[in-house]
Protein backbone atom coordinates (compact mmCIF):
# COMPACT_ATOMS: atom_id res chain seq x y z
CA UNK A 1 0.00 0.00 0.00
CA UNK A 2 0.85 3.69 -0.71
CA UNK A 3 0.68 5.40 2.65
CA UNK A 4 3.17 2.11 4.17
CA UNK A 5 5.80 4.46 2.03
CA UNK A 6 5.29 7.29 4.74
CA UNK A 7 6.76 5.35 7.07
CA UNK A 8 10.43 5.13 4.62
CA UNK A 9 10.02 8.69 4.58
CA UNK A 10 9.77 9.19 8.28
CA UNK A 11 12.85 6.97 9.23
CA UNK A 12 14.64 9.49 6.85
CA UNK A 13 13.07 12.63 7.91
CA UNK A 14 11.62 13.69 11.04
CA UNK A 15 8.42 15.02 11.12
CA UNK A 16 5.33 14.50 13.35
CA UNK A 17 2.16 12.61 12.30
CA UNK A 18 -1.31 12.40 13.24
CA UNK A 19 -2.70 8.55 12.46
CA UNK A 20 -6.50 8.52 12.91
CA UNK A 21 -8.27 4.88 12.23
CA UNK A 22 -11.11 3.40 13.16
CA UNK A 23 -11.38 0.34 15.76
CA UNK A 24 -7.84 -1.43 16.55
CA UNK A 25 -6.66 -3.13 19.09
CA UNK A 26 -3.64 -3.53 20.91
CA UNK A 27 -1.86 -5.67 18.60
CA UNK A 28 -3.14 -3.68 15.57
CA UNK A 29 -1.89 -0.30 16.94
CA UNK A 30 1.49 -2.17 17.48
CA UNK A 31 1.90 -2.90 14.00
CA UNK A 32 0.69 0.84 12.48
CA UNK A 33 3.39 2.33 14.76
CA UNK A 34 6.13 -0.20 13.70
CA UNK A 35 4.84 0.89 9.88
CA UNK A 36 4.53 4.41 10.32
CA UNK A 37 8.00 4.59 12.75
CA UNK A 38 5.78 6.26 15.96
CA UNK A 39 8.28 6.02 18.76
CA UNK A 40 6.67 6.92 22.00
CA UNK A 41 3.94 8.13 20.44
CA UNK A 42 0.32 9.50 22.57
CA UNK A 43 -2.89 7.09 21.64
CA UNK A 44 -6.24 8.51 22.11
CA UNK A 45 -8.54 5.39 22.24
CA UNK A 46 -12.35 5.66 22.25
CA UNK A 47 -14.05 3.25 24.25
CA UNK A 48 -16.26 0.87 21.56
CA UNK A 49 -18.12 -0.30 24.53
CA UNK A 50 -21.98 -1.03 23.46
CA UNK A 51 -24.01 -1.56 26.59
CA UNK A 52 -27.15 -2.15 24.94
CA UNK A 53 -25.81 -5.78 23.22
CA UNK A 54 -25.69 -8.72 25.42
CA UNK A 55 -22.59 -11.23 24.83
CA UNK A 56 -22.62 -14.87 24.31
CA UNK A 57 -20.34 -17.49 23.74
CA UNK A 58 -21.13 -21.02 23.17
CA UNK A 59 -18.87 -24.17 22.08
CA UNK A 60 -20.10 -27.36 20.10
CA UNK A 61 -18.68 -30.56 18.60
CA UNK A 62 -17.37 -29.82 15.32
CA UNK A 63 -19.43 -33.01 13.98
CA UNK A 64 -22.57 -31.32 14.67
CA UNK A 65 -24.58 -30.32 11.41
CA UNK A 66 -25.58 -26.82 10.20
CA UNK A 67 -28.63 -27.67 10.96
CA UNK A 68 -29.05 -28.60 13.93
CA UNK A 69 -26.37 -25.85 15.09
CA UNK A 70 -29.07 -23.43 13.48
CA UNK A 71 -31.91 -25.49 14.99
CA UNK A 72 -33.35 -22.92 16.87
CA UNK A 73 -33.25 -20.36 13.80
CA UNK A 74 -35.19 -22.55 11.59
CA UNK A 75 -37.82 -23.11 14.10
CA UNK A 76 -38.44 -19.51 14.76
CA UNK A 77 -38.69 -18.36 10.84
CA UNK A 78 -41.27 -21.11 10.41
CA UNK A 79 -43.21 -19.99 13.33
CA UNK A 80 -42.65 -16.28 13.01
CA UNK A 81 -42.53 -15.89 9.28
CA UNK A 82 -42.23 -12.40 8.05
CA UNK A 83 -42.77 -11.10 12.15
CA UNK A 84 -39.43 -13.08 12.65
CA UNK A 85 -37.11 -10.60 14.59
CA UNK A 86 -33.92 -9.94 12.46
CA UNK A 87 -30.93 -12.00 12.36
CA UNK A 88 -27.55 -11.58 11.21
CA UNK A 89 -25.19 -14.23 10.65
CA UNK A 90 -21.65 -13.82 9.87
CA UNK A 91 -19.56 -16.44 8.78
CA UNK A 92 -15.38 -16.59 7.89
CA UNK A 93 -15.81 -17.46 4.74
CA UNK A 94 -17.70 -17.34 1.62
CA UNK A 95 -17.56 -21.44 1.35
CA UNK A 96 -18.84 -21.31 4.92
CA UNK A 97 -21.68 -18.37 3.92
CA UNK A 98 -22.54 -20.77 1.04
CA UNK A 99 -23.00 -23.86 2.63
CA UNK A 100 -25.22 -22.71 5.86
CA UNK A 101 -27.29 -20.74 3.38
CA UNK A 102 -27.94 -23.64 1.19
CA UNK A 103 -28.66 -26.07 4.44
CA UNK A 104 -31.30 -23.25 5.39
CA UNK A 105 -33.06 -23.43 1.79
CA UNK A 106 -33.21 -27.15 2.39
CA UNK A 107 -34.48 -27.15 5.80
CA UNK A 108 -37.23 -23.97 5.06
CA UNK A 109 -38.32 -24.37 1.65
CA UNK A 110 -40.69 -21.49 0.48
CA UNK A 111 -39.97 -19.92 3.63
CA UNK A 112 -36.66 -18.92 2.32
CA UNK A 113 -37.58 -15.99 0.74
CA UNK A 114 -37.03 -14.67 4.12
CA UNK A 115 -33.56 -15.09 4.35
CA UNK A 116 -30.57 -13.74 1.72
CA UNK A 117 -27.13 -14.28 1.73
CA UNK A 118 -24.53 -11.47 1.29
CA UNK A 119 -20.72 -11.86 0.41
CA UNK A 120 -17.90 -10.38 -1.59
CA UNK A 121 -18.85 -12.10 -4.64
CA UNK A 122 -22.66 -11.37 -4.84
CA UNK A 123 -23.51 -9.69 -8.32
CA UNK A 124 -23.97 -5.75 -7.07
CA UNK A 125 -27.49 -6.03 -8.79
CA UNK A 126 -28.44 -8.39 -5.82
CA UNK A 127 -26.54 -6.67 -2.44
CA UNK A 128 -28.20 -3.10 -3.68
CA UNK A 129 -31.91 -5.36 -3.55
CA UNK A 130 -30.25 -6.81 0.03
CA UNK A 131 -28.98 -3.54 0.77
CA UNK A 132 -32.66 -1.99 0.02
CA UNK A 133 -34.57 -4.38 1.90
CA UNK A 134 -32.42 -4.04 4.77
CA UNK A 135 -32.97 -0.66 5.02
CA UNK A 136 -36.75 -0.92 6.05
CA UNK A 137 -37.01 -2.60 9.64
CA UNK A 138 -39.93 -4.48 8.80
CA UNK A 139 -38.58 -5.76 5.05
CA UNK A 140 -38.92 -8.97 3.78
CA UNK A 141 -35.01 -10.11 4.77
CA UNK A 142 -34.90 -11.94 8.28
CA UNK A 143 -32.14 -13.50 8.11
CA UNK A 144 -29.20 -12.40 6.28
CA UNK A 145 -26.30 -14.72 5.77
CA UNK A 146 -22.90 -12.63 5.38
CA UNK A 147 -19.19 -12.50 5.78
CA UNK A 148 -17.31 -9.54 6.73
CA UNK A 149 -18.22 -7.39 3.61
CA UNK A 150 -21.80 -7.04 5.44
CA UNK A 151 -19.88 -5.56 8.06
CA UNK A 152 -18.64 -2.23 6.66
CA UNK A 153 -20.51 0.74 4.85
CA UNK A 154 -24.15 -0.36 4.72
CA UNK A 155 -26.66 0.75 6.83
CA UNK A 156 -29.06 -2.48 7.91
CA UNK A 157 -31.83 -1.34 10.21
CA UNK A 158 -33.80 -3.63 13.19
CA UNK A 159 -30.81 -5.97 13.81
CA UNK A 160 -31.78 -7.40 17.22
CA UNK A 161 -29.21 -10.72 16.97
CA UNK A 162 -25.94 -11.16 15.29
CA UNK A 163 -24.48 -14.52 15.17
CA UNK A 164 -20.73 -14.78 14.25
CA UNK A 165 -20.77 -18.78 13.37
CA UNK A 166 -17.19 -18.63 13.82
CA UNK A 167 -14.52 -15.85 15.72
CA UNK A 168 -13.53 -13.26 13.16
CA UNK A 169 -9.52 -13.66 13.34
CA UNK A 170 -9.22 -10.16 15.37
CA UNK A 171 -10.54 -8.31 17.98
CA UNK A 172 -11.42 -5.19 15.57
CA UNK A 173 -13.17 -7.50 13.25
CA UNK A 174 -15.41 -9.17 15.58
CA UNK A 175 -16.78 -5.73 17.33
CA UNK A 176 -17.14 -4.29 14.20
CA UNK A 177 -19.70 -7.26 13.23
CA UNK A 178 -21.65 -7.75 16.89
CA UNK A 179 -21.82 -3.82 16.48
CA UNK A 180 -24.44 -4.14 13.92
CA UNK A 181 -26.77 -5.06 16.13
CA UNK A 182 -28.99 -2.77 18.51
CA UNK A 183 -28.07 0.25 15.97
CA UNK A 184 -31.46 1.79 17.26
CA UNK A 185 -30.35 1.67 21.04
CA UNK A 186 -32.56 -1.15 22.17
CA UNK A 187 -31.91 -4.35 23.65
CA UNK A 188 -30.27 -7.05 21.26
CA UNK A 189 -27.95 -9.90 21.81
CA UNK A 190 -24.64 -11.14 19.86
CA UNK A 191 -23.75 -14.65 20.15
CA UNK A 192 -20.40 -16.52 18.88
CA UNK A 193 -20.73 -19.95 17.87
CA UNK A 194 -17.69 -22.33 17.62
CA UNK A 195 -15.75 -25.19 17.70
CA UNK A 196 -12.53 -25.89 18.00
CA UNK A 197 -11.50 -26.56 14.33
CA UNK A 198 -12.43 -22.72 13.61
CA UNK A 199 -10.20 -21.15 16.25
CA UNK A 200 -6.44 -21.75 14.24
CA UNK A 201 -4.93 -18.60 13.53
CA UNK A 202 -6.50 -16.44 15.88
CA UNK A 203 -4.78 -13.12 17.50
CA UNK A 204 -3.98 -13.08 20.78
CA UNK A 205 -7.30 -10.88 21.93
CA UNK A 206 -9.61 -13.02 19.80
CA UNK A 207 -7.92 -16.61 21.64
CA UNK A 208 -8.33 -15.10 24.98
CA UNK A 209 -11.84 -13.80 24.37
CA UNK A 210 -13.04 -17.34 22.94
CA UNK A 211 -11.50 -19.73 25.49
CA UNK A 212 -12.40 -17.90 28.75
CA UNK A 213 -14.80 -18.81 30.90
CA UNK A 214 -15.20 -17.00 33.96
CA UNK A 215 -14.11 -13.07 33.66
CA UNK A 216 -16.74 -10.81 32.03
CA UNK A 217 -16.49 -11.23 28.06
CA UNK A 218 -17.16 -6.77 27.99
CA UNK A 219 -14.14 -6.73 30.23
CA UNK A 220 -11.93 -8.93 28.02
CA UNK A 221 -13.22 -6.88 24.56
CA UNK A 222 -12.91 -3.61 26.09
CA UNK A 223 -9.52 -4.48 27.50
CA UNK A 224 -7.70 -4.90 24.13
CA UNK A 225 -8.78 -0.87 23.52
CA UNK A 226 -7.49 -0.14 26.91
CA UNK A 227 -11.13 0.72 28.15
CA UNK A 228 -13.36 -0.30 30.87
CA UNK A 229 -16.78 -1.16 31.29
CA UNK A 230 -19.39 0.58 33.09
CA UNK A 231 -19.54 0.08 36.86
CA UNK A 232 -23.10 0.28 36.61
CA UNK A 233 -24.26 -1.87 34.10
CA UNK A 234 -26.63 -4.58 35.12
CA UNK A 235 -24.97 -8.09 35.31
CA UNK A 236 -27.95 -9.87 33.50
CA UNK A 237 -28.12 -7.67 30.49
CA UNK A 238 -23.91 -7.52 30.04
CA UNK A 239 -23.12 -11.47 28.96
CA UNK A 240 -23.62 -15.02 29.77
CA UNK A 241 -20.94 -15.27 32.35
CA UNK A 242 -22.04 -12.30 33.92
CA UNK A 243 -25.41 -13.39 34.34
CA UNK A 244 -25.00 -16.69 36.24
CA UNK A 245 -23.49 -14.14 38.83
CA UNK A 246 -26.31 -11.86 39.31
CA UNK A 247 -27.99 -11.09 41.95
CA UNK A 248 -30.14 -8.27 41.23
CA UNK A 249 -33.38 -10.75 41.76
CA UNK A 250 -34.97 -8.07 39.17
CA UNK A 251 -38.25 -10.05 37.24
CA UNK A 252 -36.39 -10.09 34.06
CA UNK A 253 -33.25 -11.26 35.64
CA UNK A 254 -33.65 -14.61 33.74
CA UNK A 255 -35.35 -13.44 31.39
CA UNK A 256 -32.75 -11.69 28.32
CA UNK A 257 -31.77 -15.30 27.04
CA UNK A 258 -30.63 -15.69 23.15
CA UNK A 259 -32.94 -17.50 20.96
CA UNK A 260 -30.08 -20.50 20.86
CA UNK A 261 -30.81 -21.29 24.62
CA UNK A 262 -34.23 -21.84 24.36
CA UNK A 263 -34.81 -23.60 21.44
CA UNK A 264 -31.60 -25.57 21.42
CA UNK A 265 -31.18 -29.13 21.44
CA UNK A 266 -28.63 -31.50 23.68
CA UNK A 267 -25.78 -32.50 21.32
CA UNK A 268 -25.01 -28.41 21.17
CA UNK A 269 -22.64 -28.37 24.12
CA UNK A 270 -19.03 -29.19 23.81
CA UNK A 271 -16.16 -29.17 26.42
CA UNK A 272 -13.44 -30.52 24.06
CA UNK A 273 -12.80 -30.87 20.72
CA UNK A 274 -9.95 -32.56 19.61
CA UNK A 275 -10.50 -34.17 16.42
CA UNK A 276 -8.90 -31.75 14.17
CA UNK A 277 -8.15 -32.54 10.20
CA UNK A 278 -6.27 -30.30 8.28
CA UNK A 279 -9.29 -30.00 5.90
CA UNK A 280 -10.96 -27.83 7.69
CA UNK A 281 -8.24 -25.29 8.26
CA UNK A 282 -9.35 -22.06 6.78
CA UNK A 283 -6.59 -21.09 4.94
CA UNK A 284 -5.93 -17.12 4.10
CA UNK A 285 -8.55 -17.37 0.56
CA UNK A 286 -11.36 -19.12 2.56
CA UNK A 287 -11.35 -16.36 5.51
CA UNK A 288 -11.54 -13.59 2.93
CA UNK A 289 -14.84 -12.06 2.33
Amino acid sequence: MWYSKLGEIRSLIECPVLLITATANKSARREMQKKFCMKDCHEIVQNPDRENIKLFVHKFKSTVSLCDTFYFLIHLIKQEKELCERFLIFCPSIKTCSELFSALRMELGQLIKHVDMFHSQSPDTIKEKIKEDMRVENGNIRVLVATSAAGMGVNFKAIKYVINYGPPRDMDGFVQQFGRAGRDEGVAMAILLFNGKQCRKLDEDMKTYVLNEETCRREIILSAYKSKPSPNRIPHMCCDICAIKCACKSSDCSDVVHPFFKYKIPIYSSDSDTDFDADDMLDDTEISD
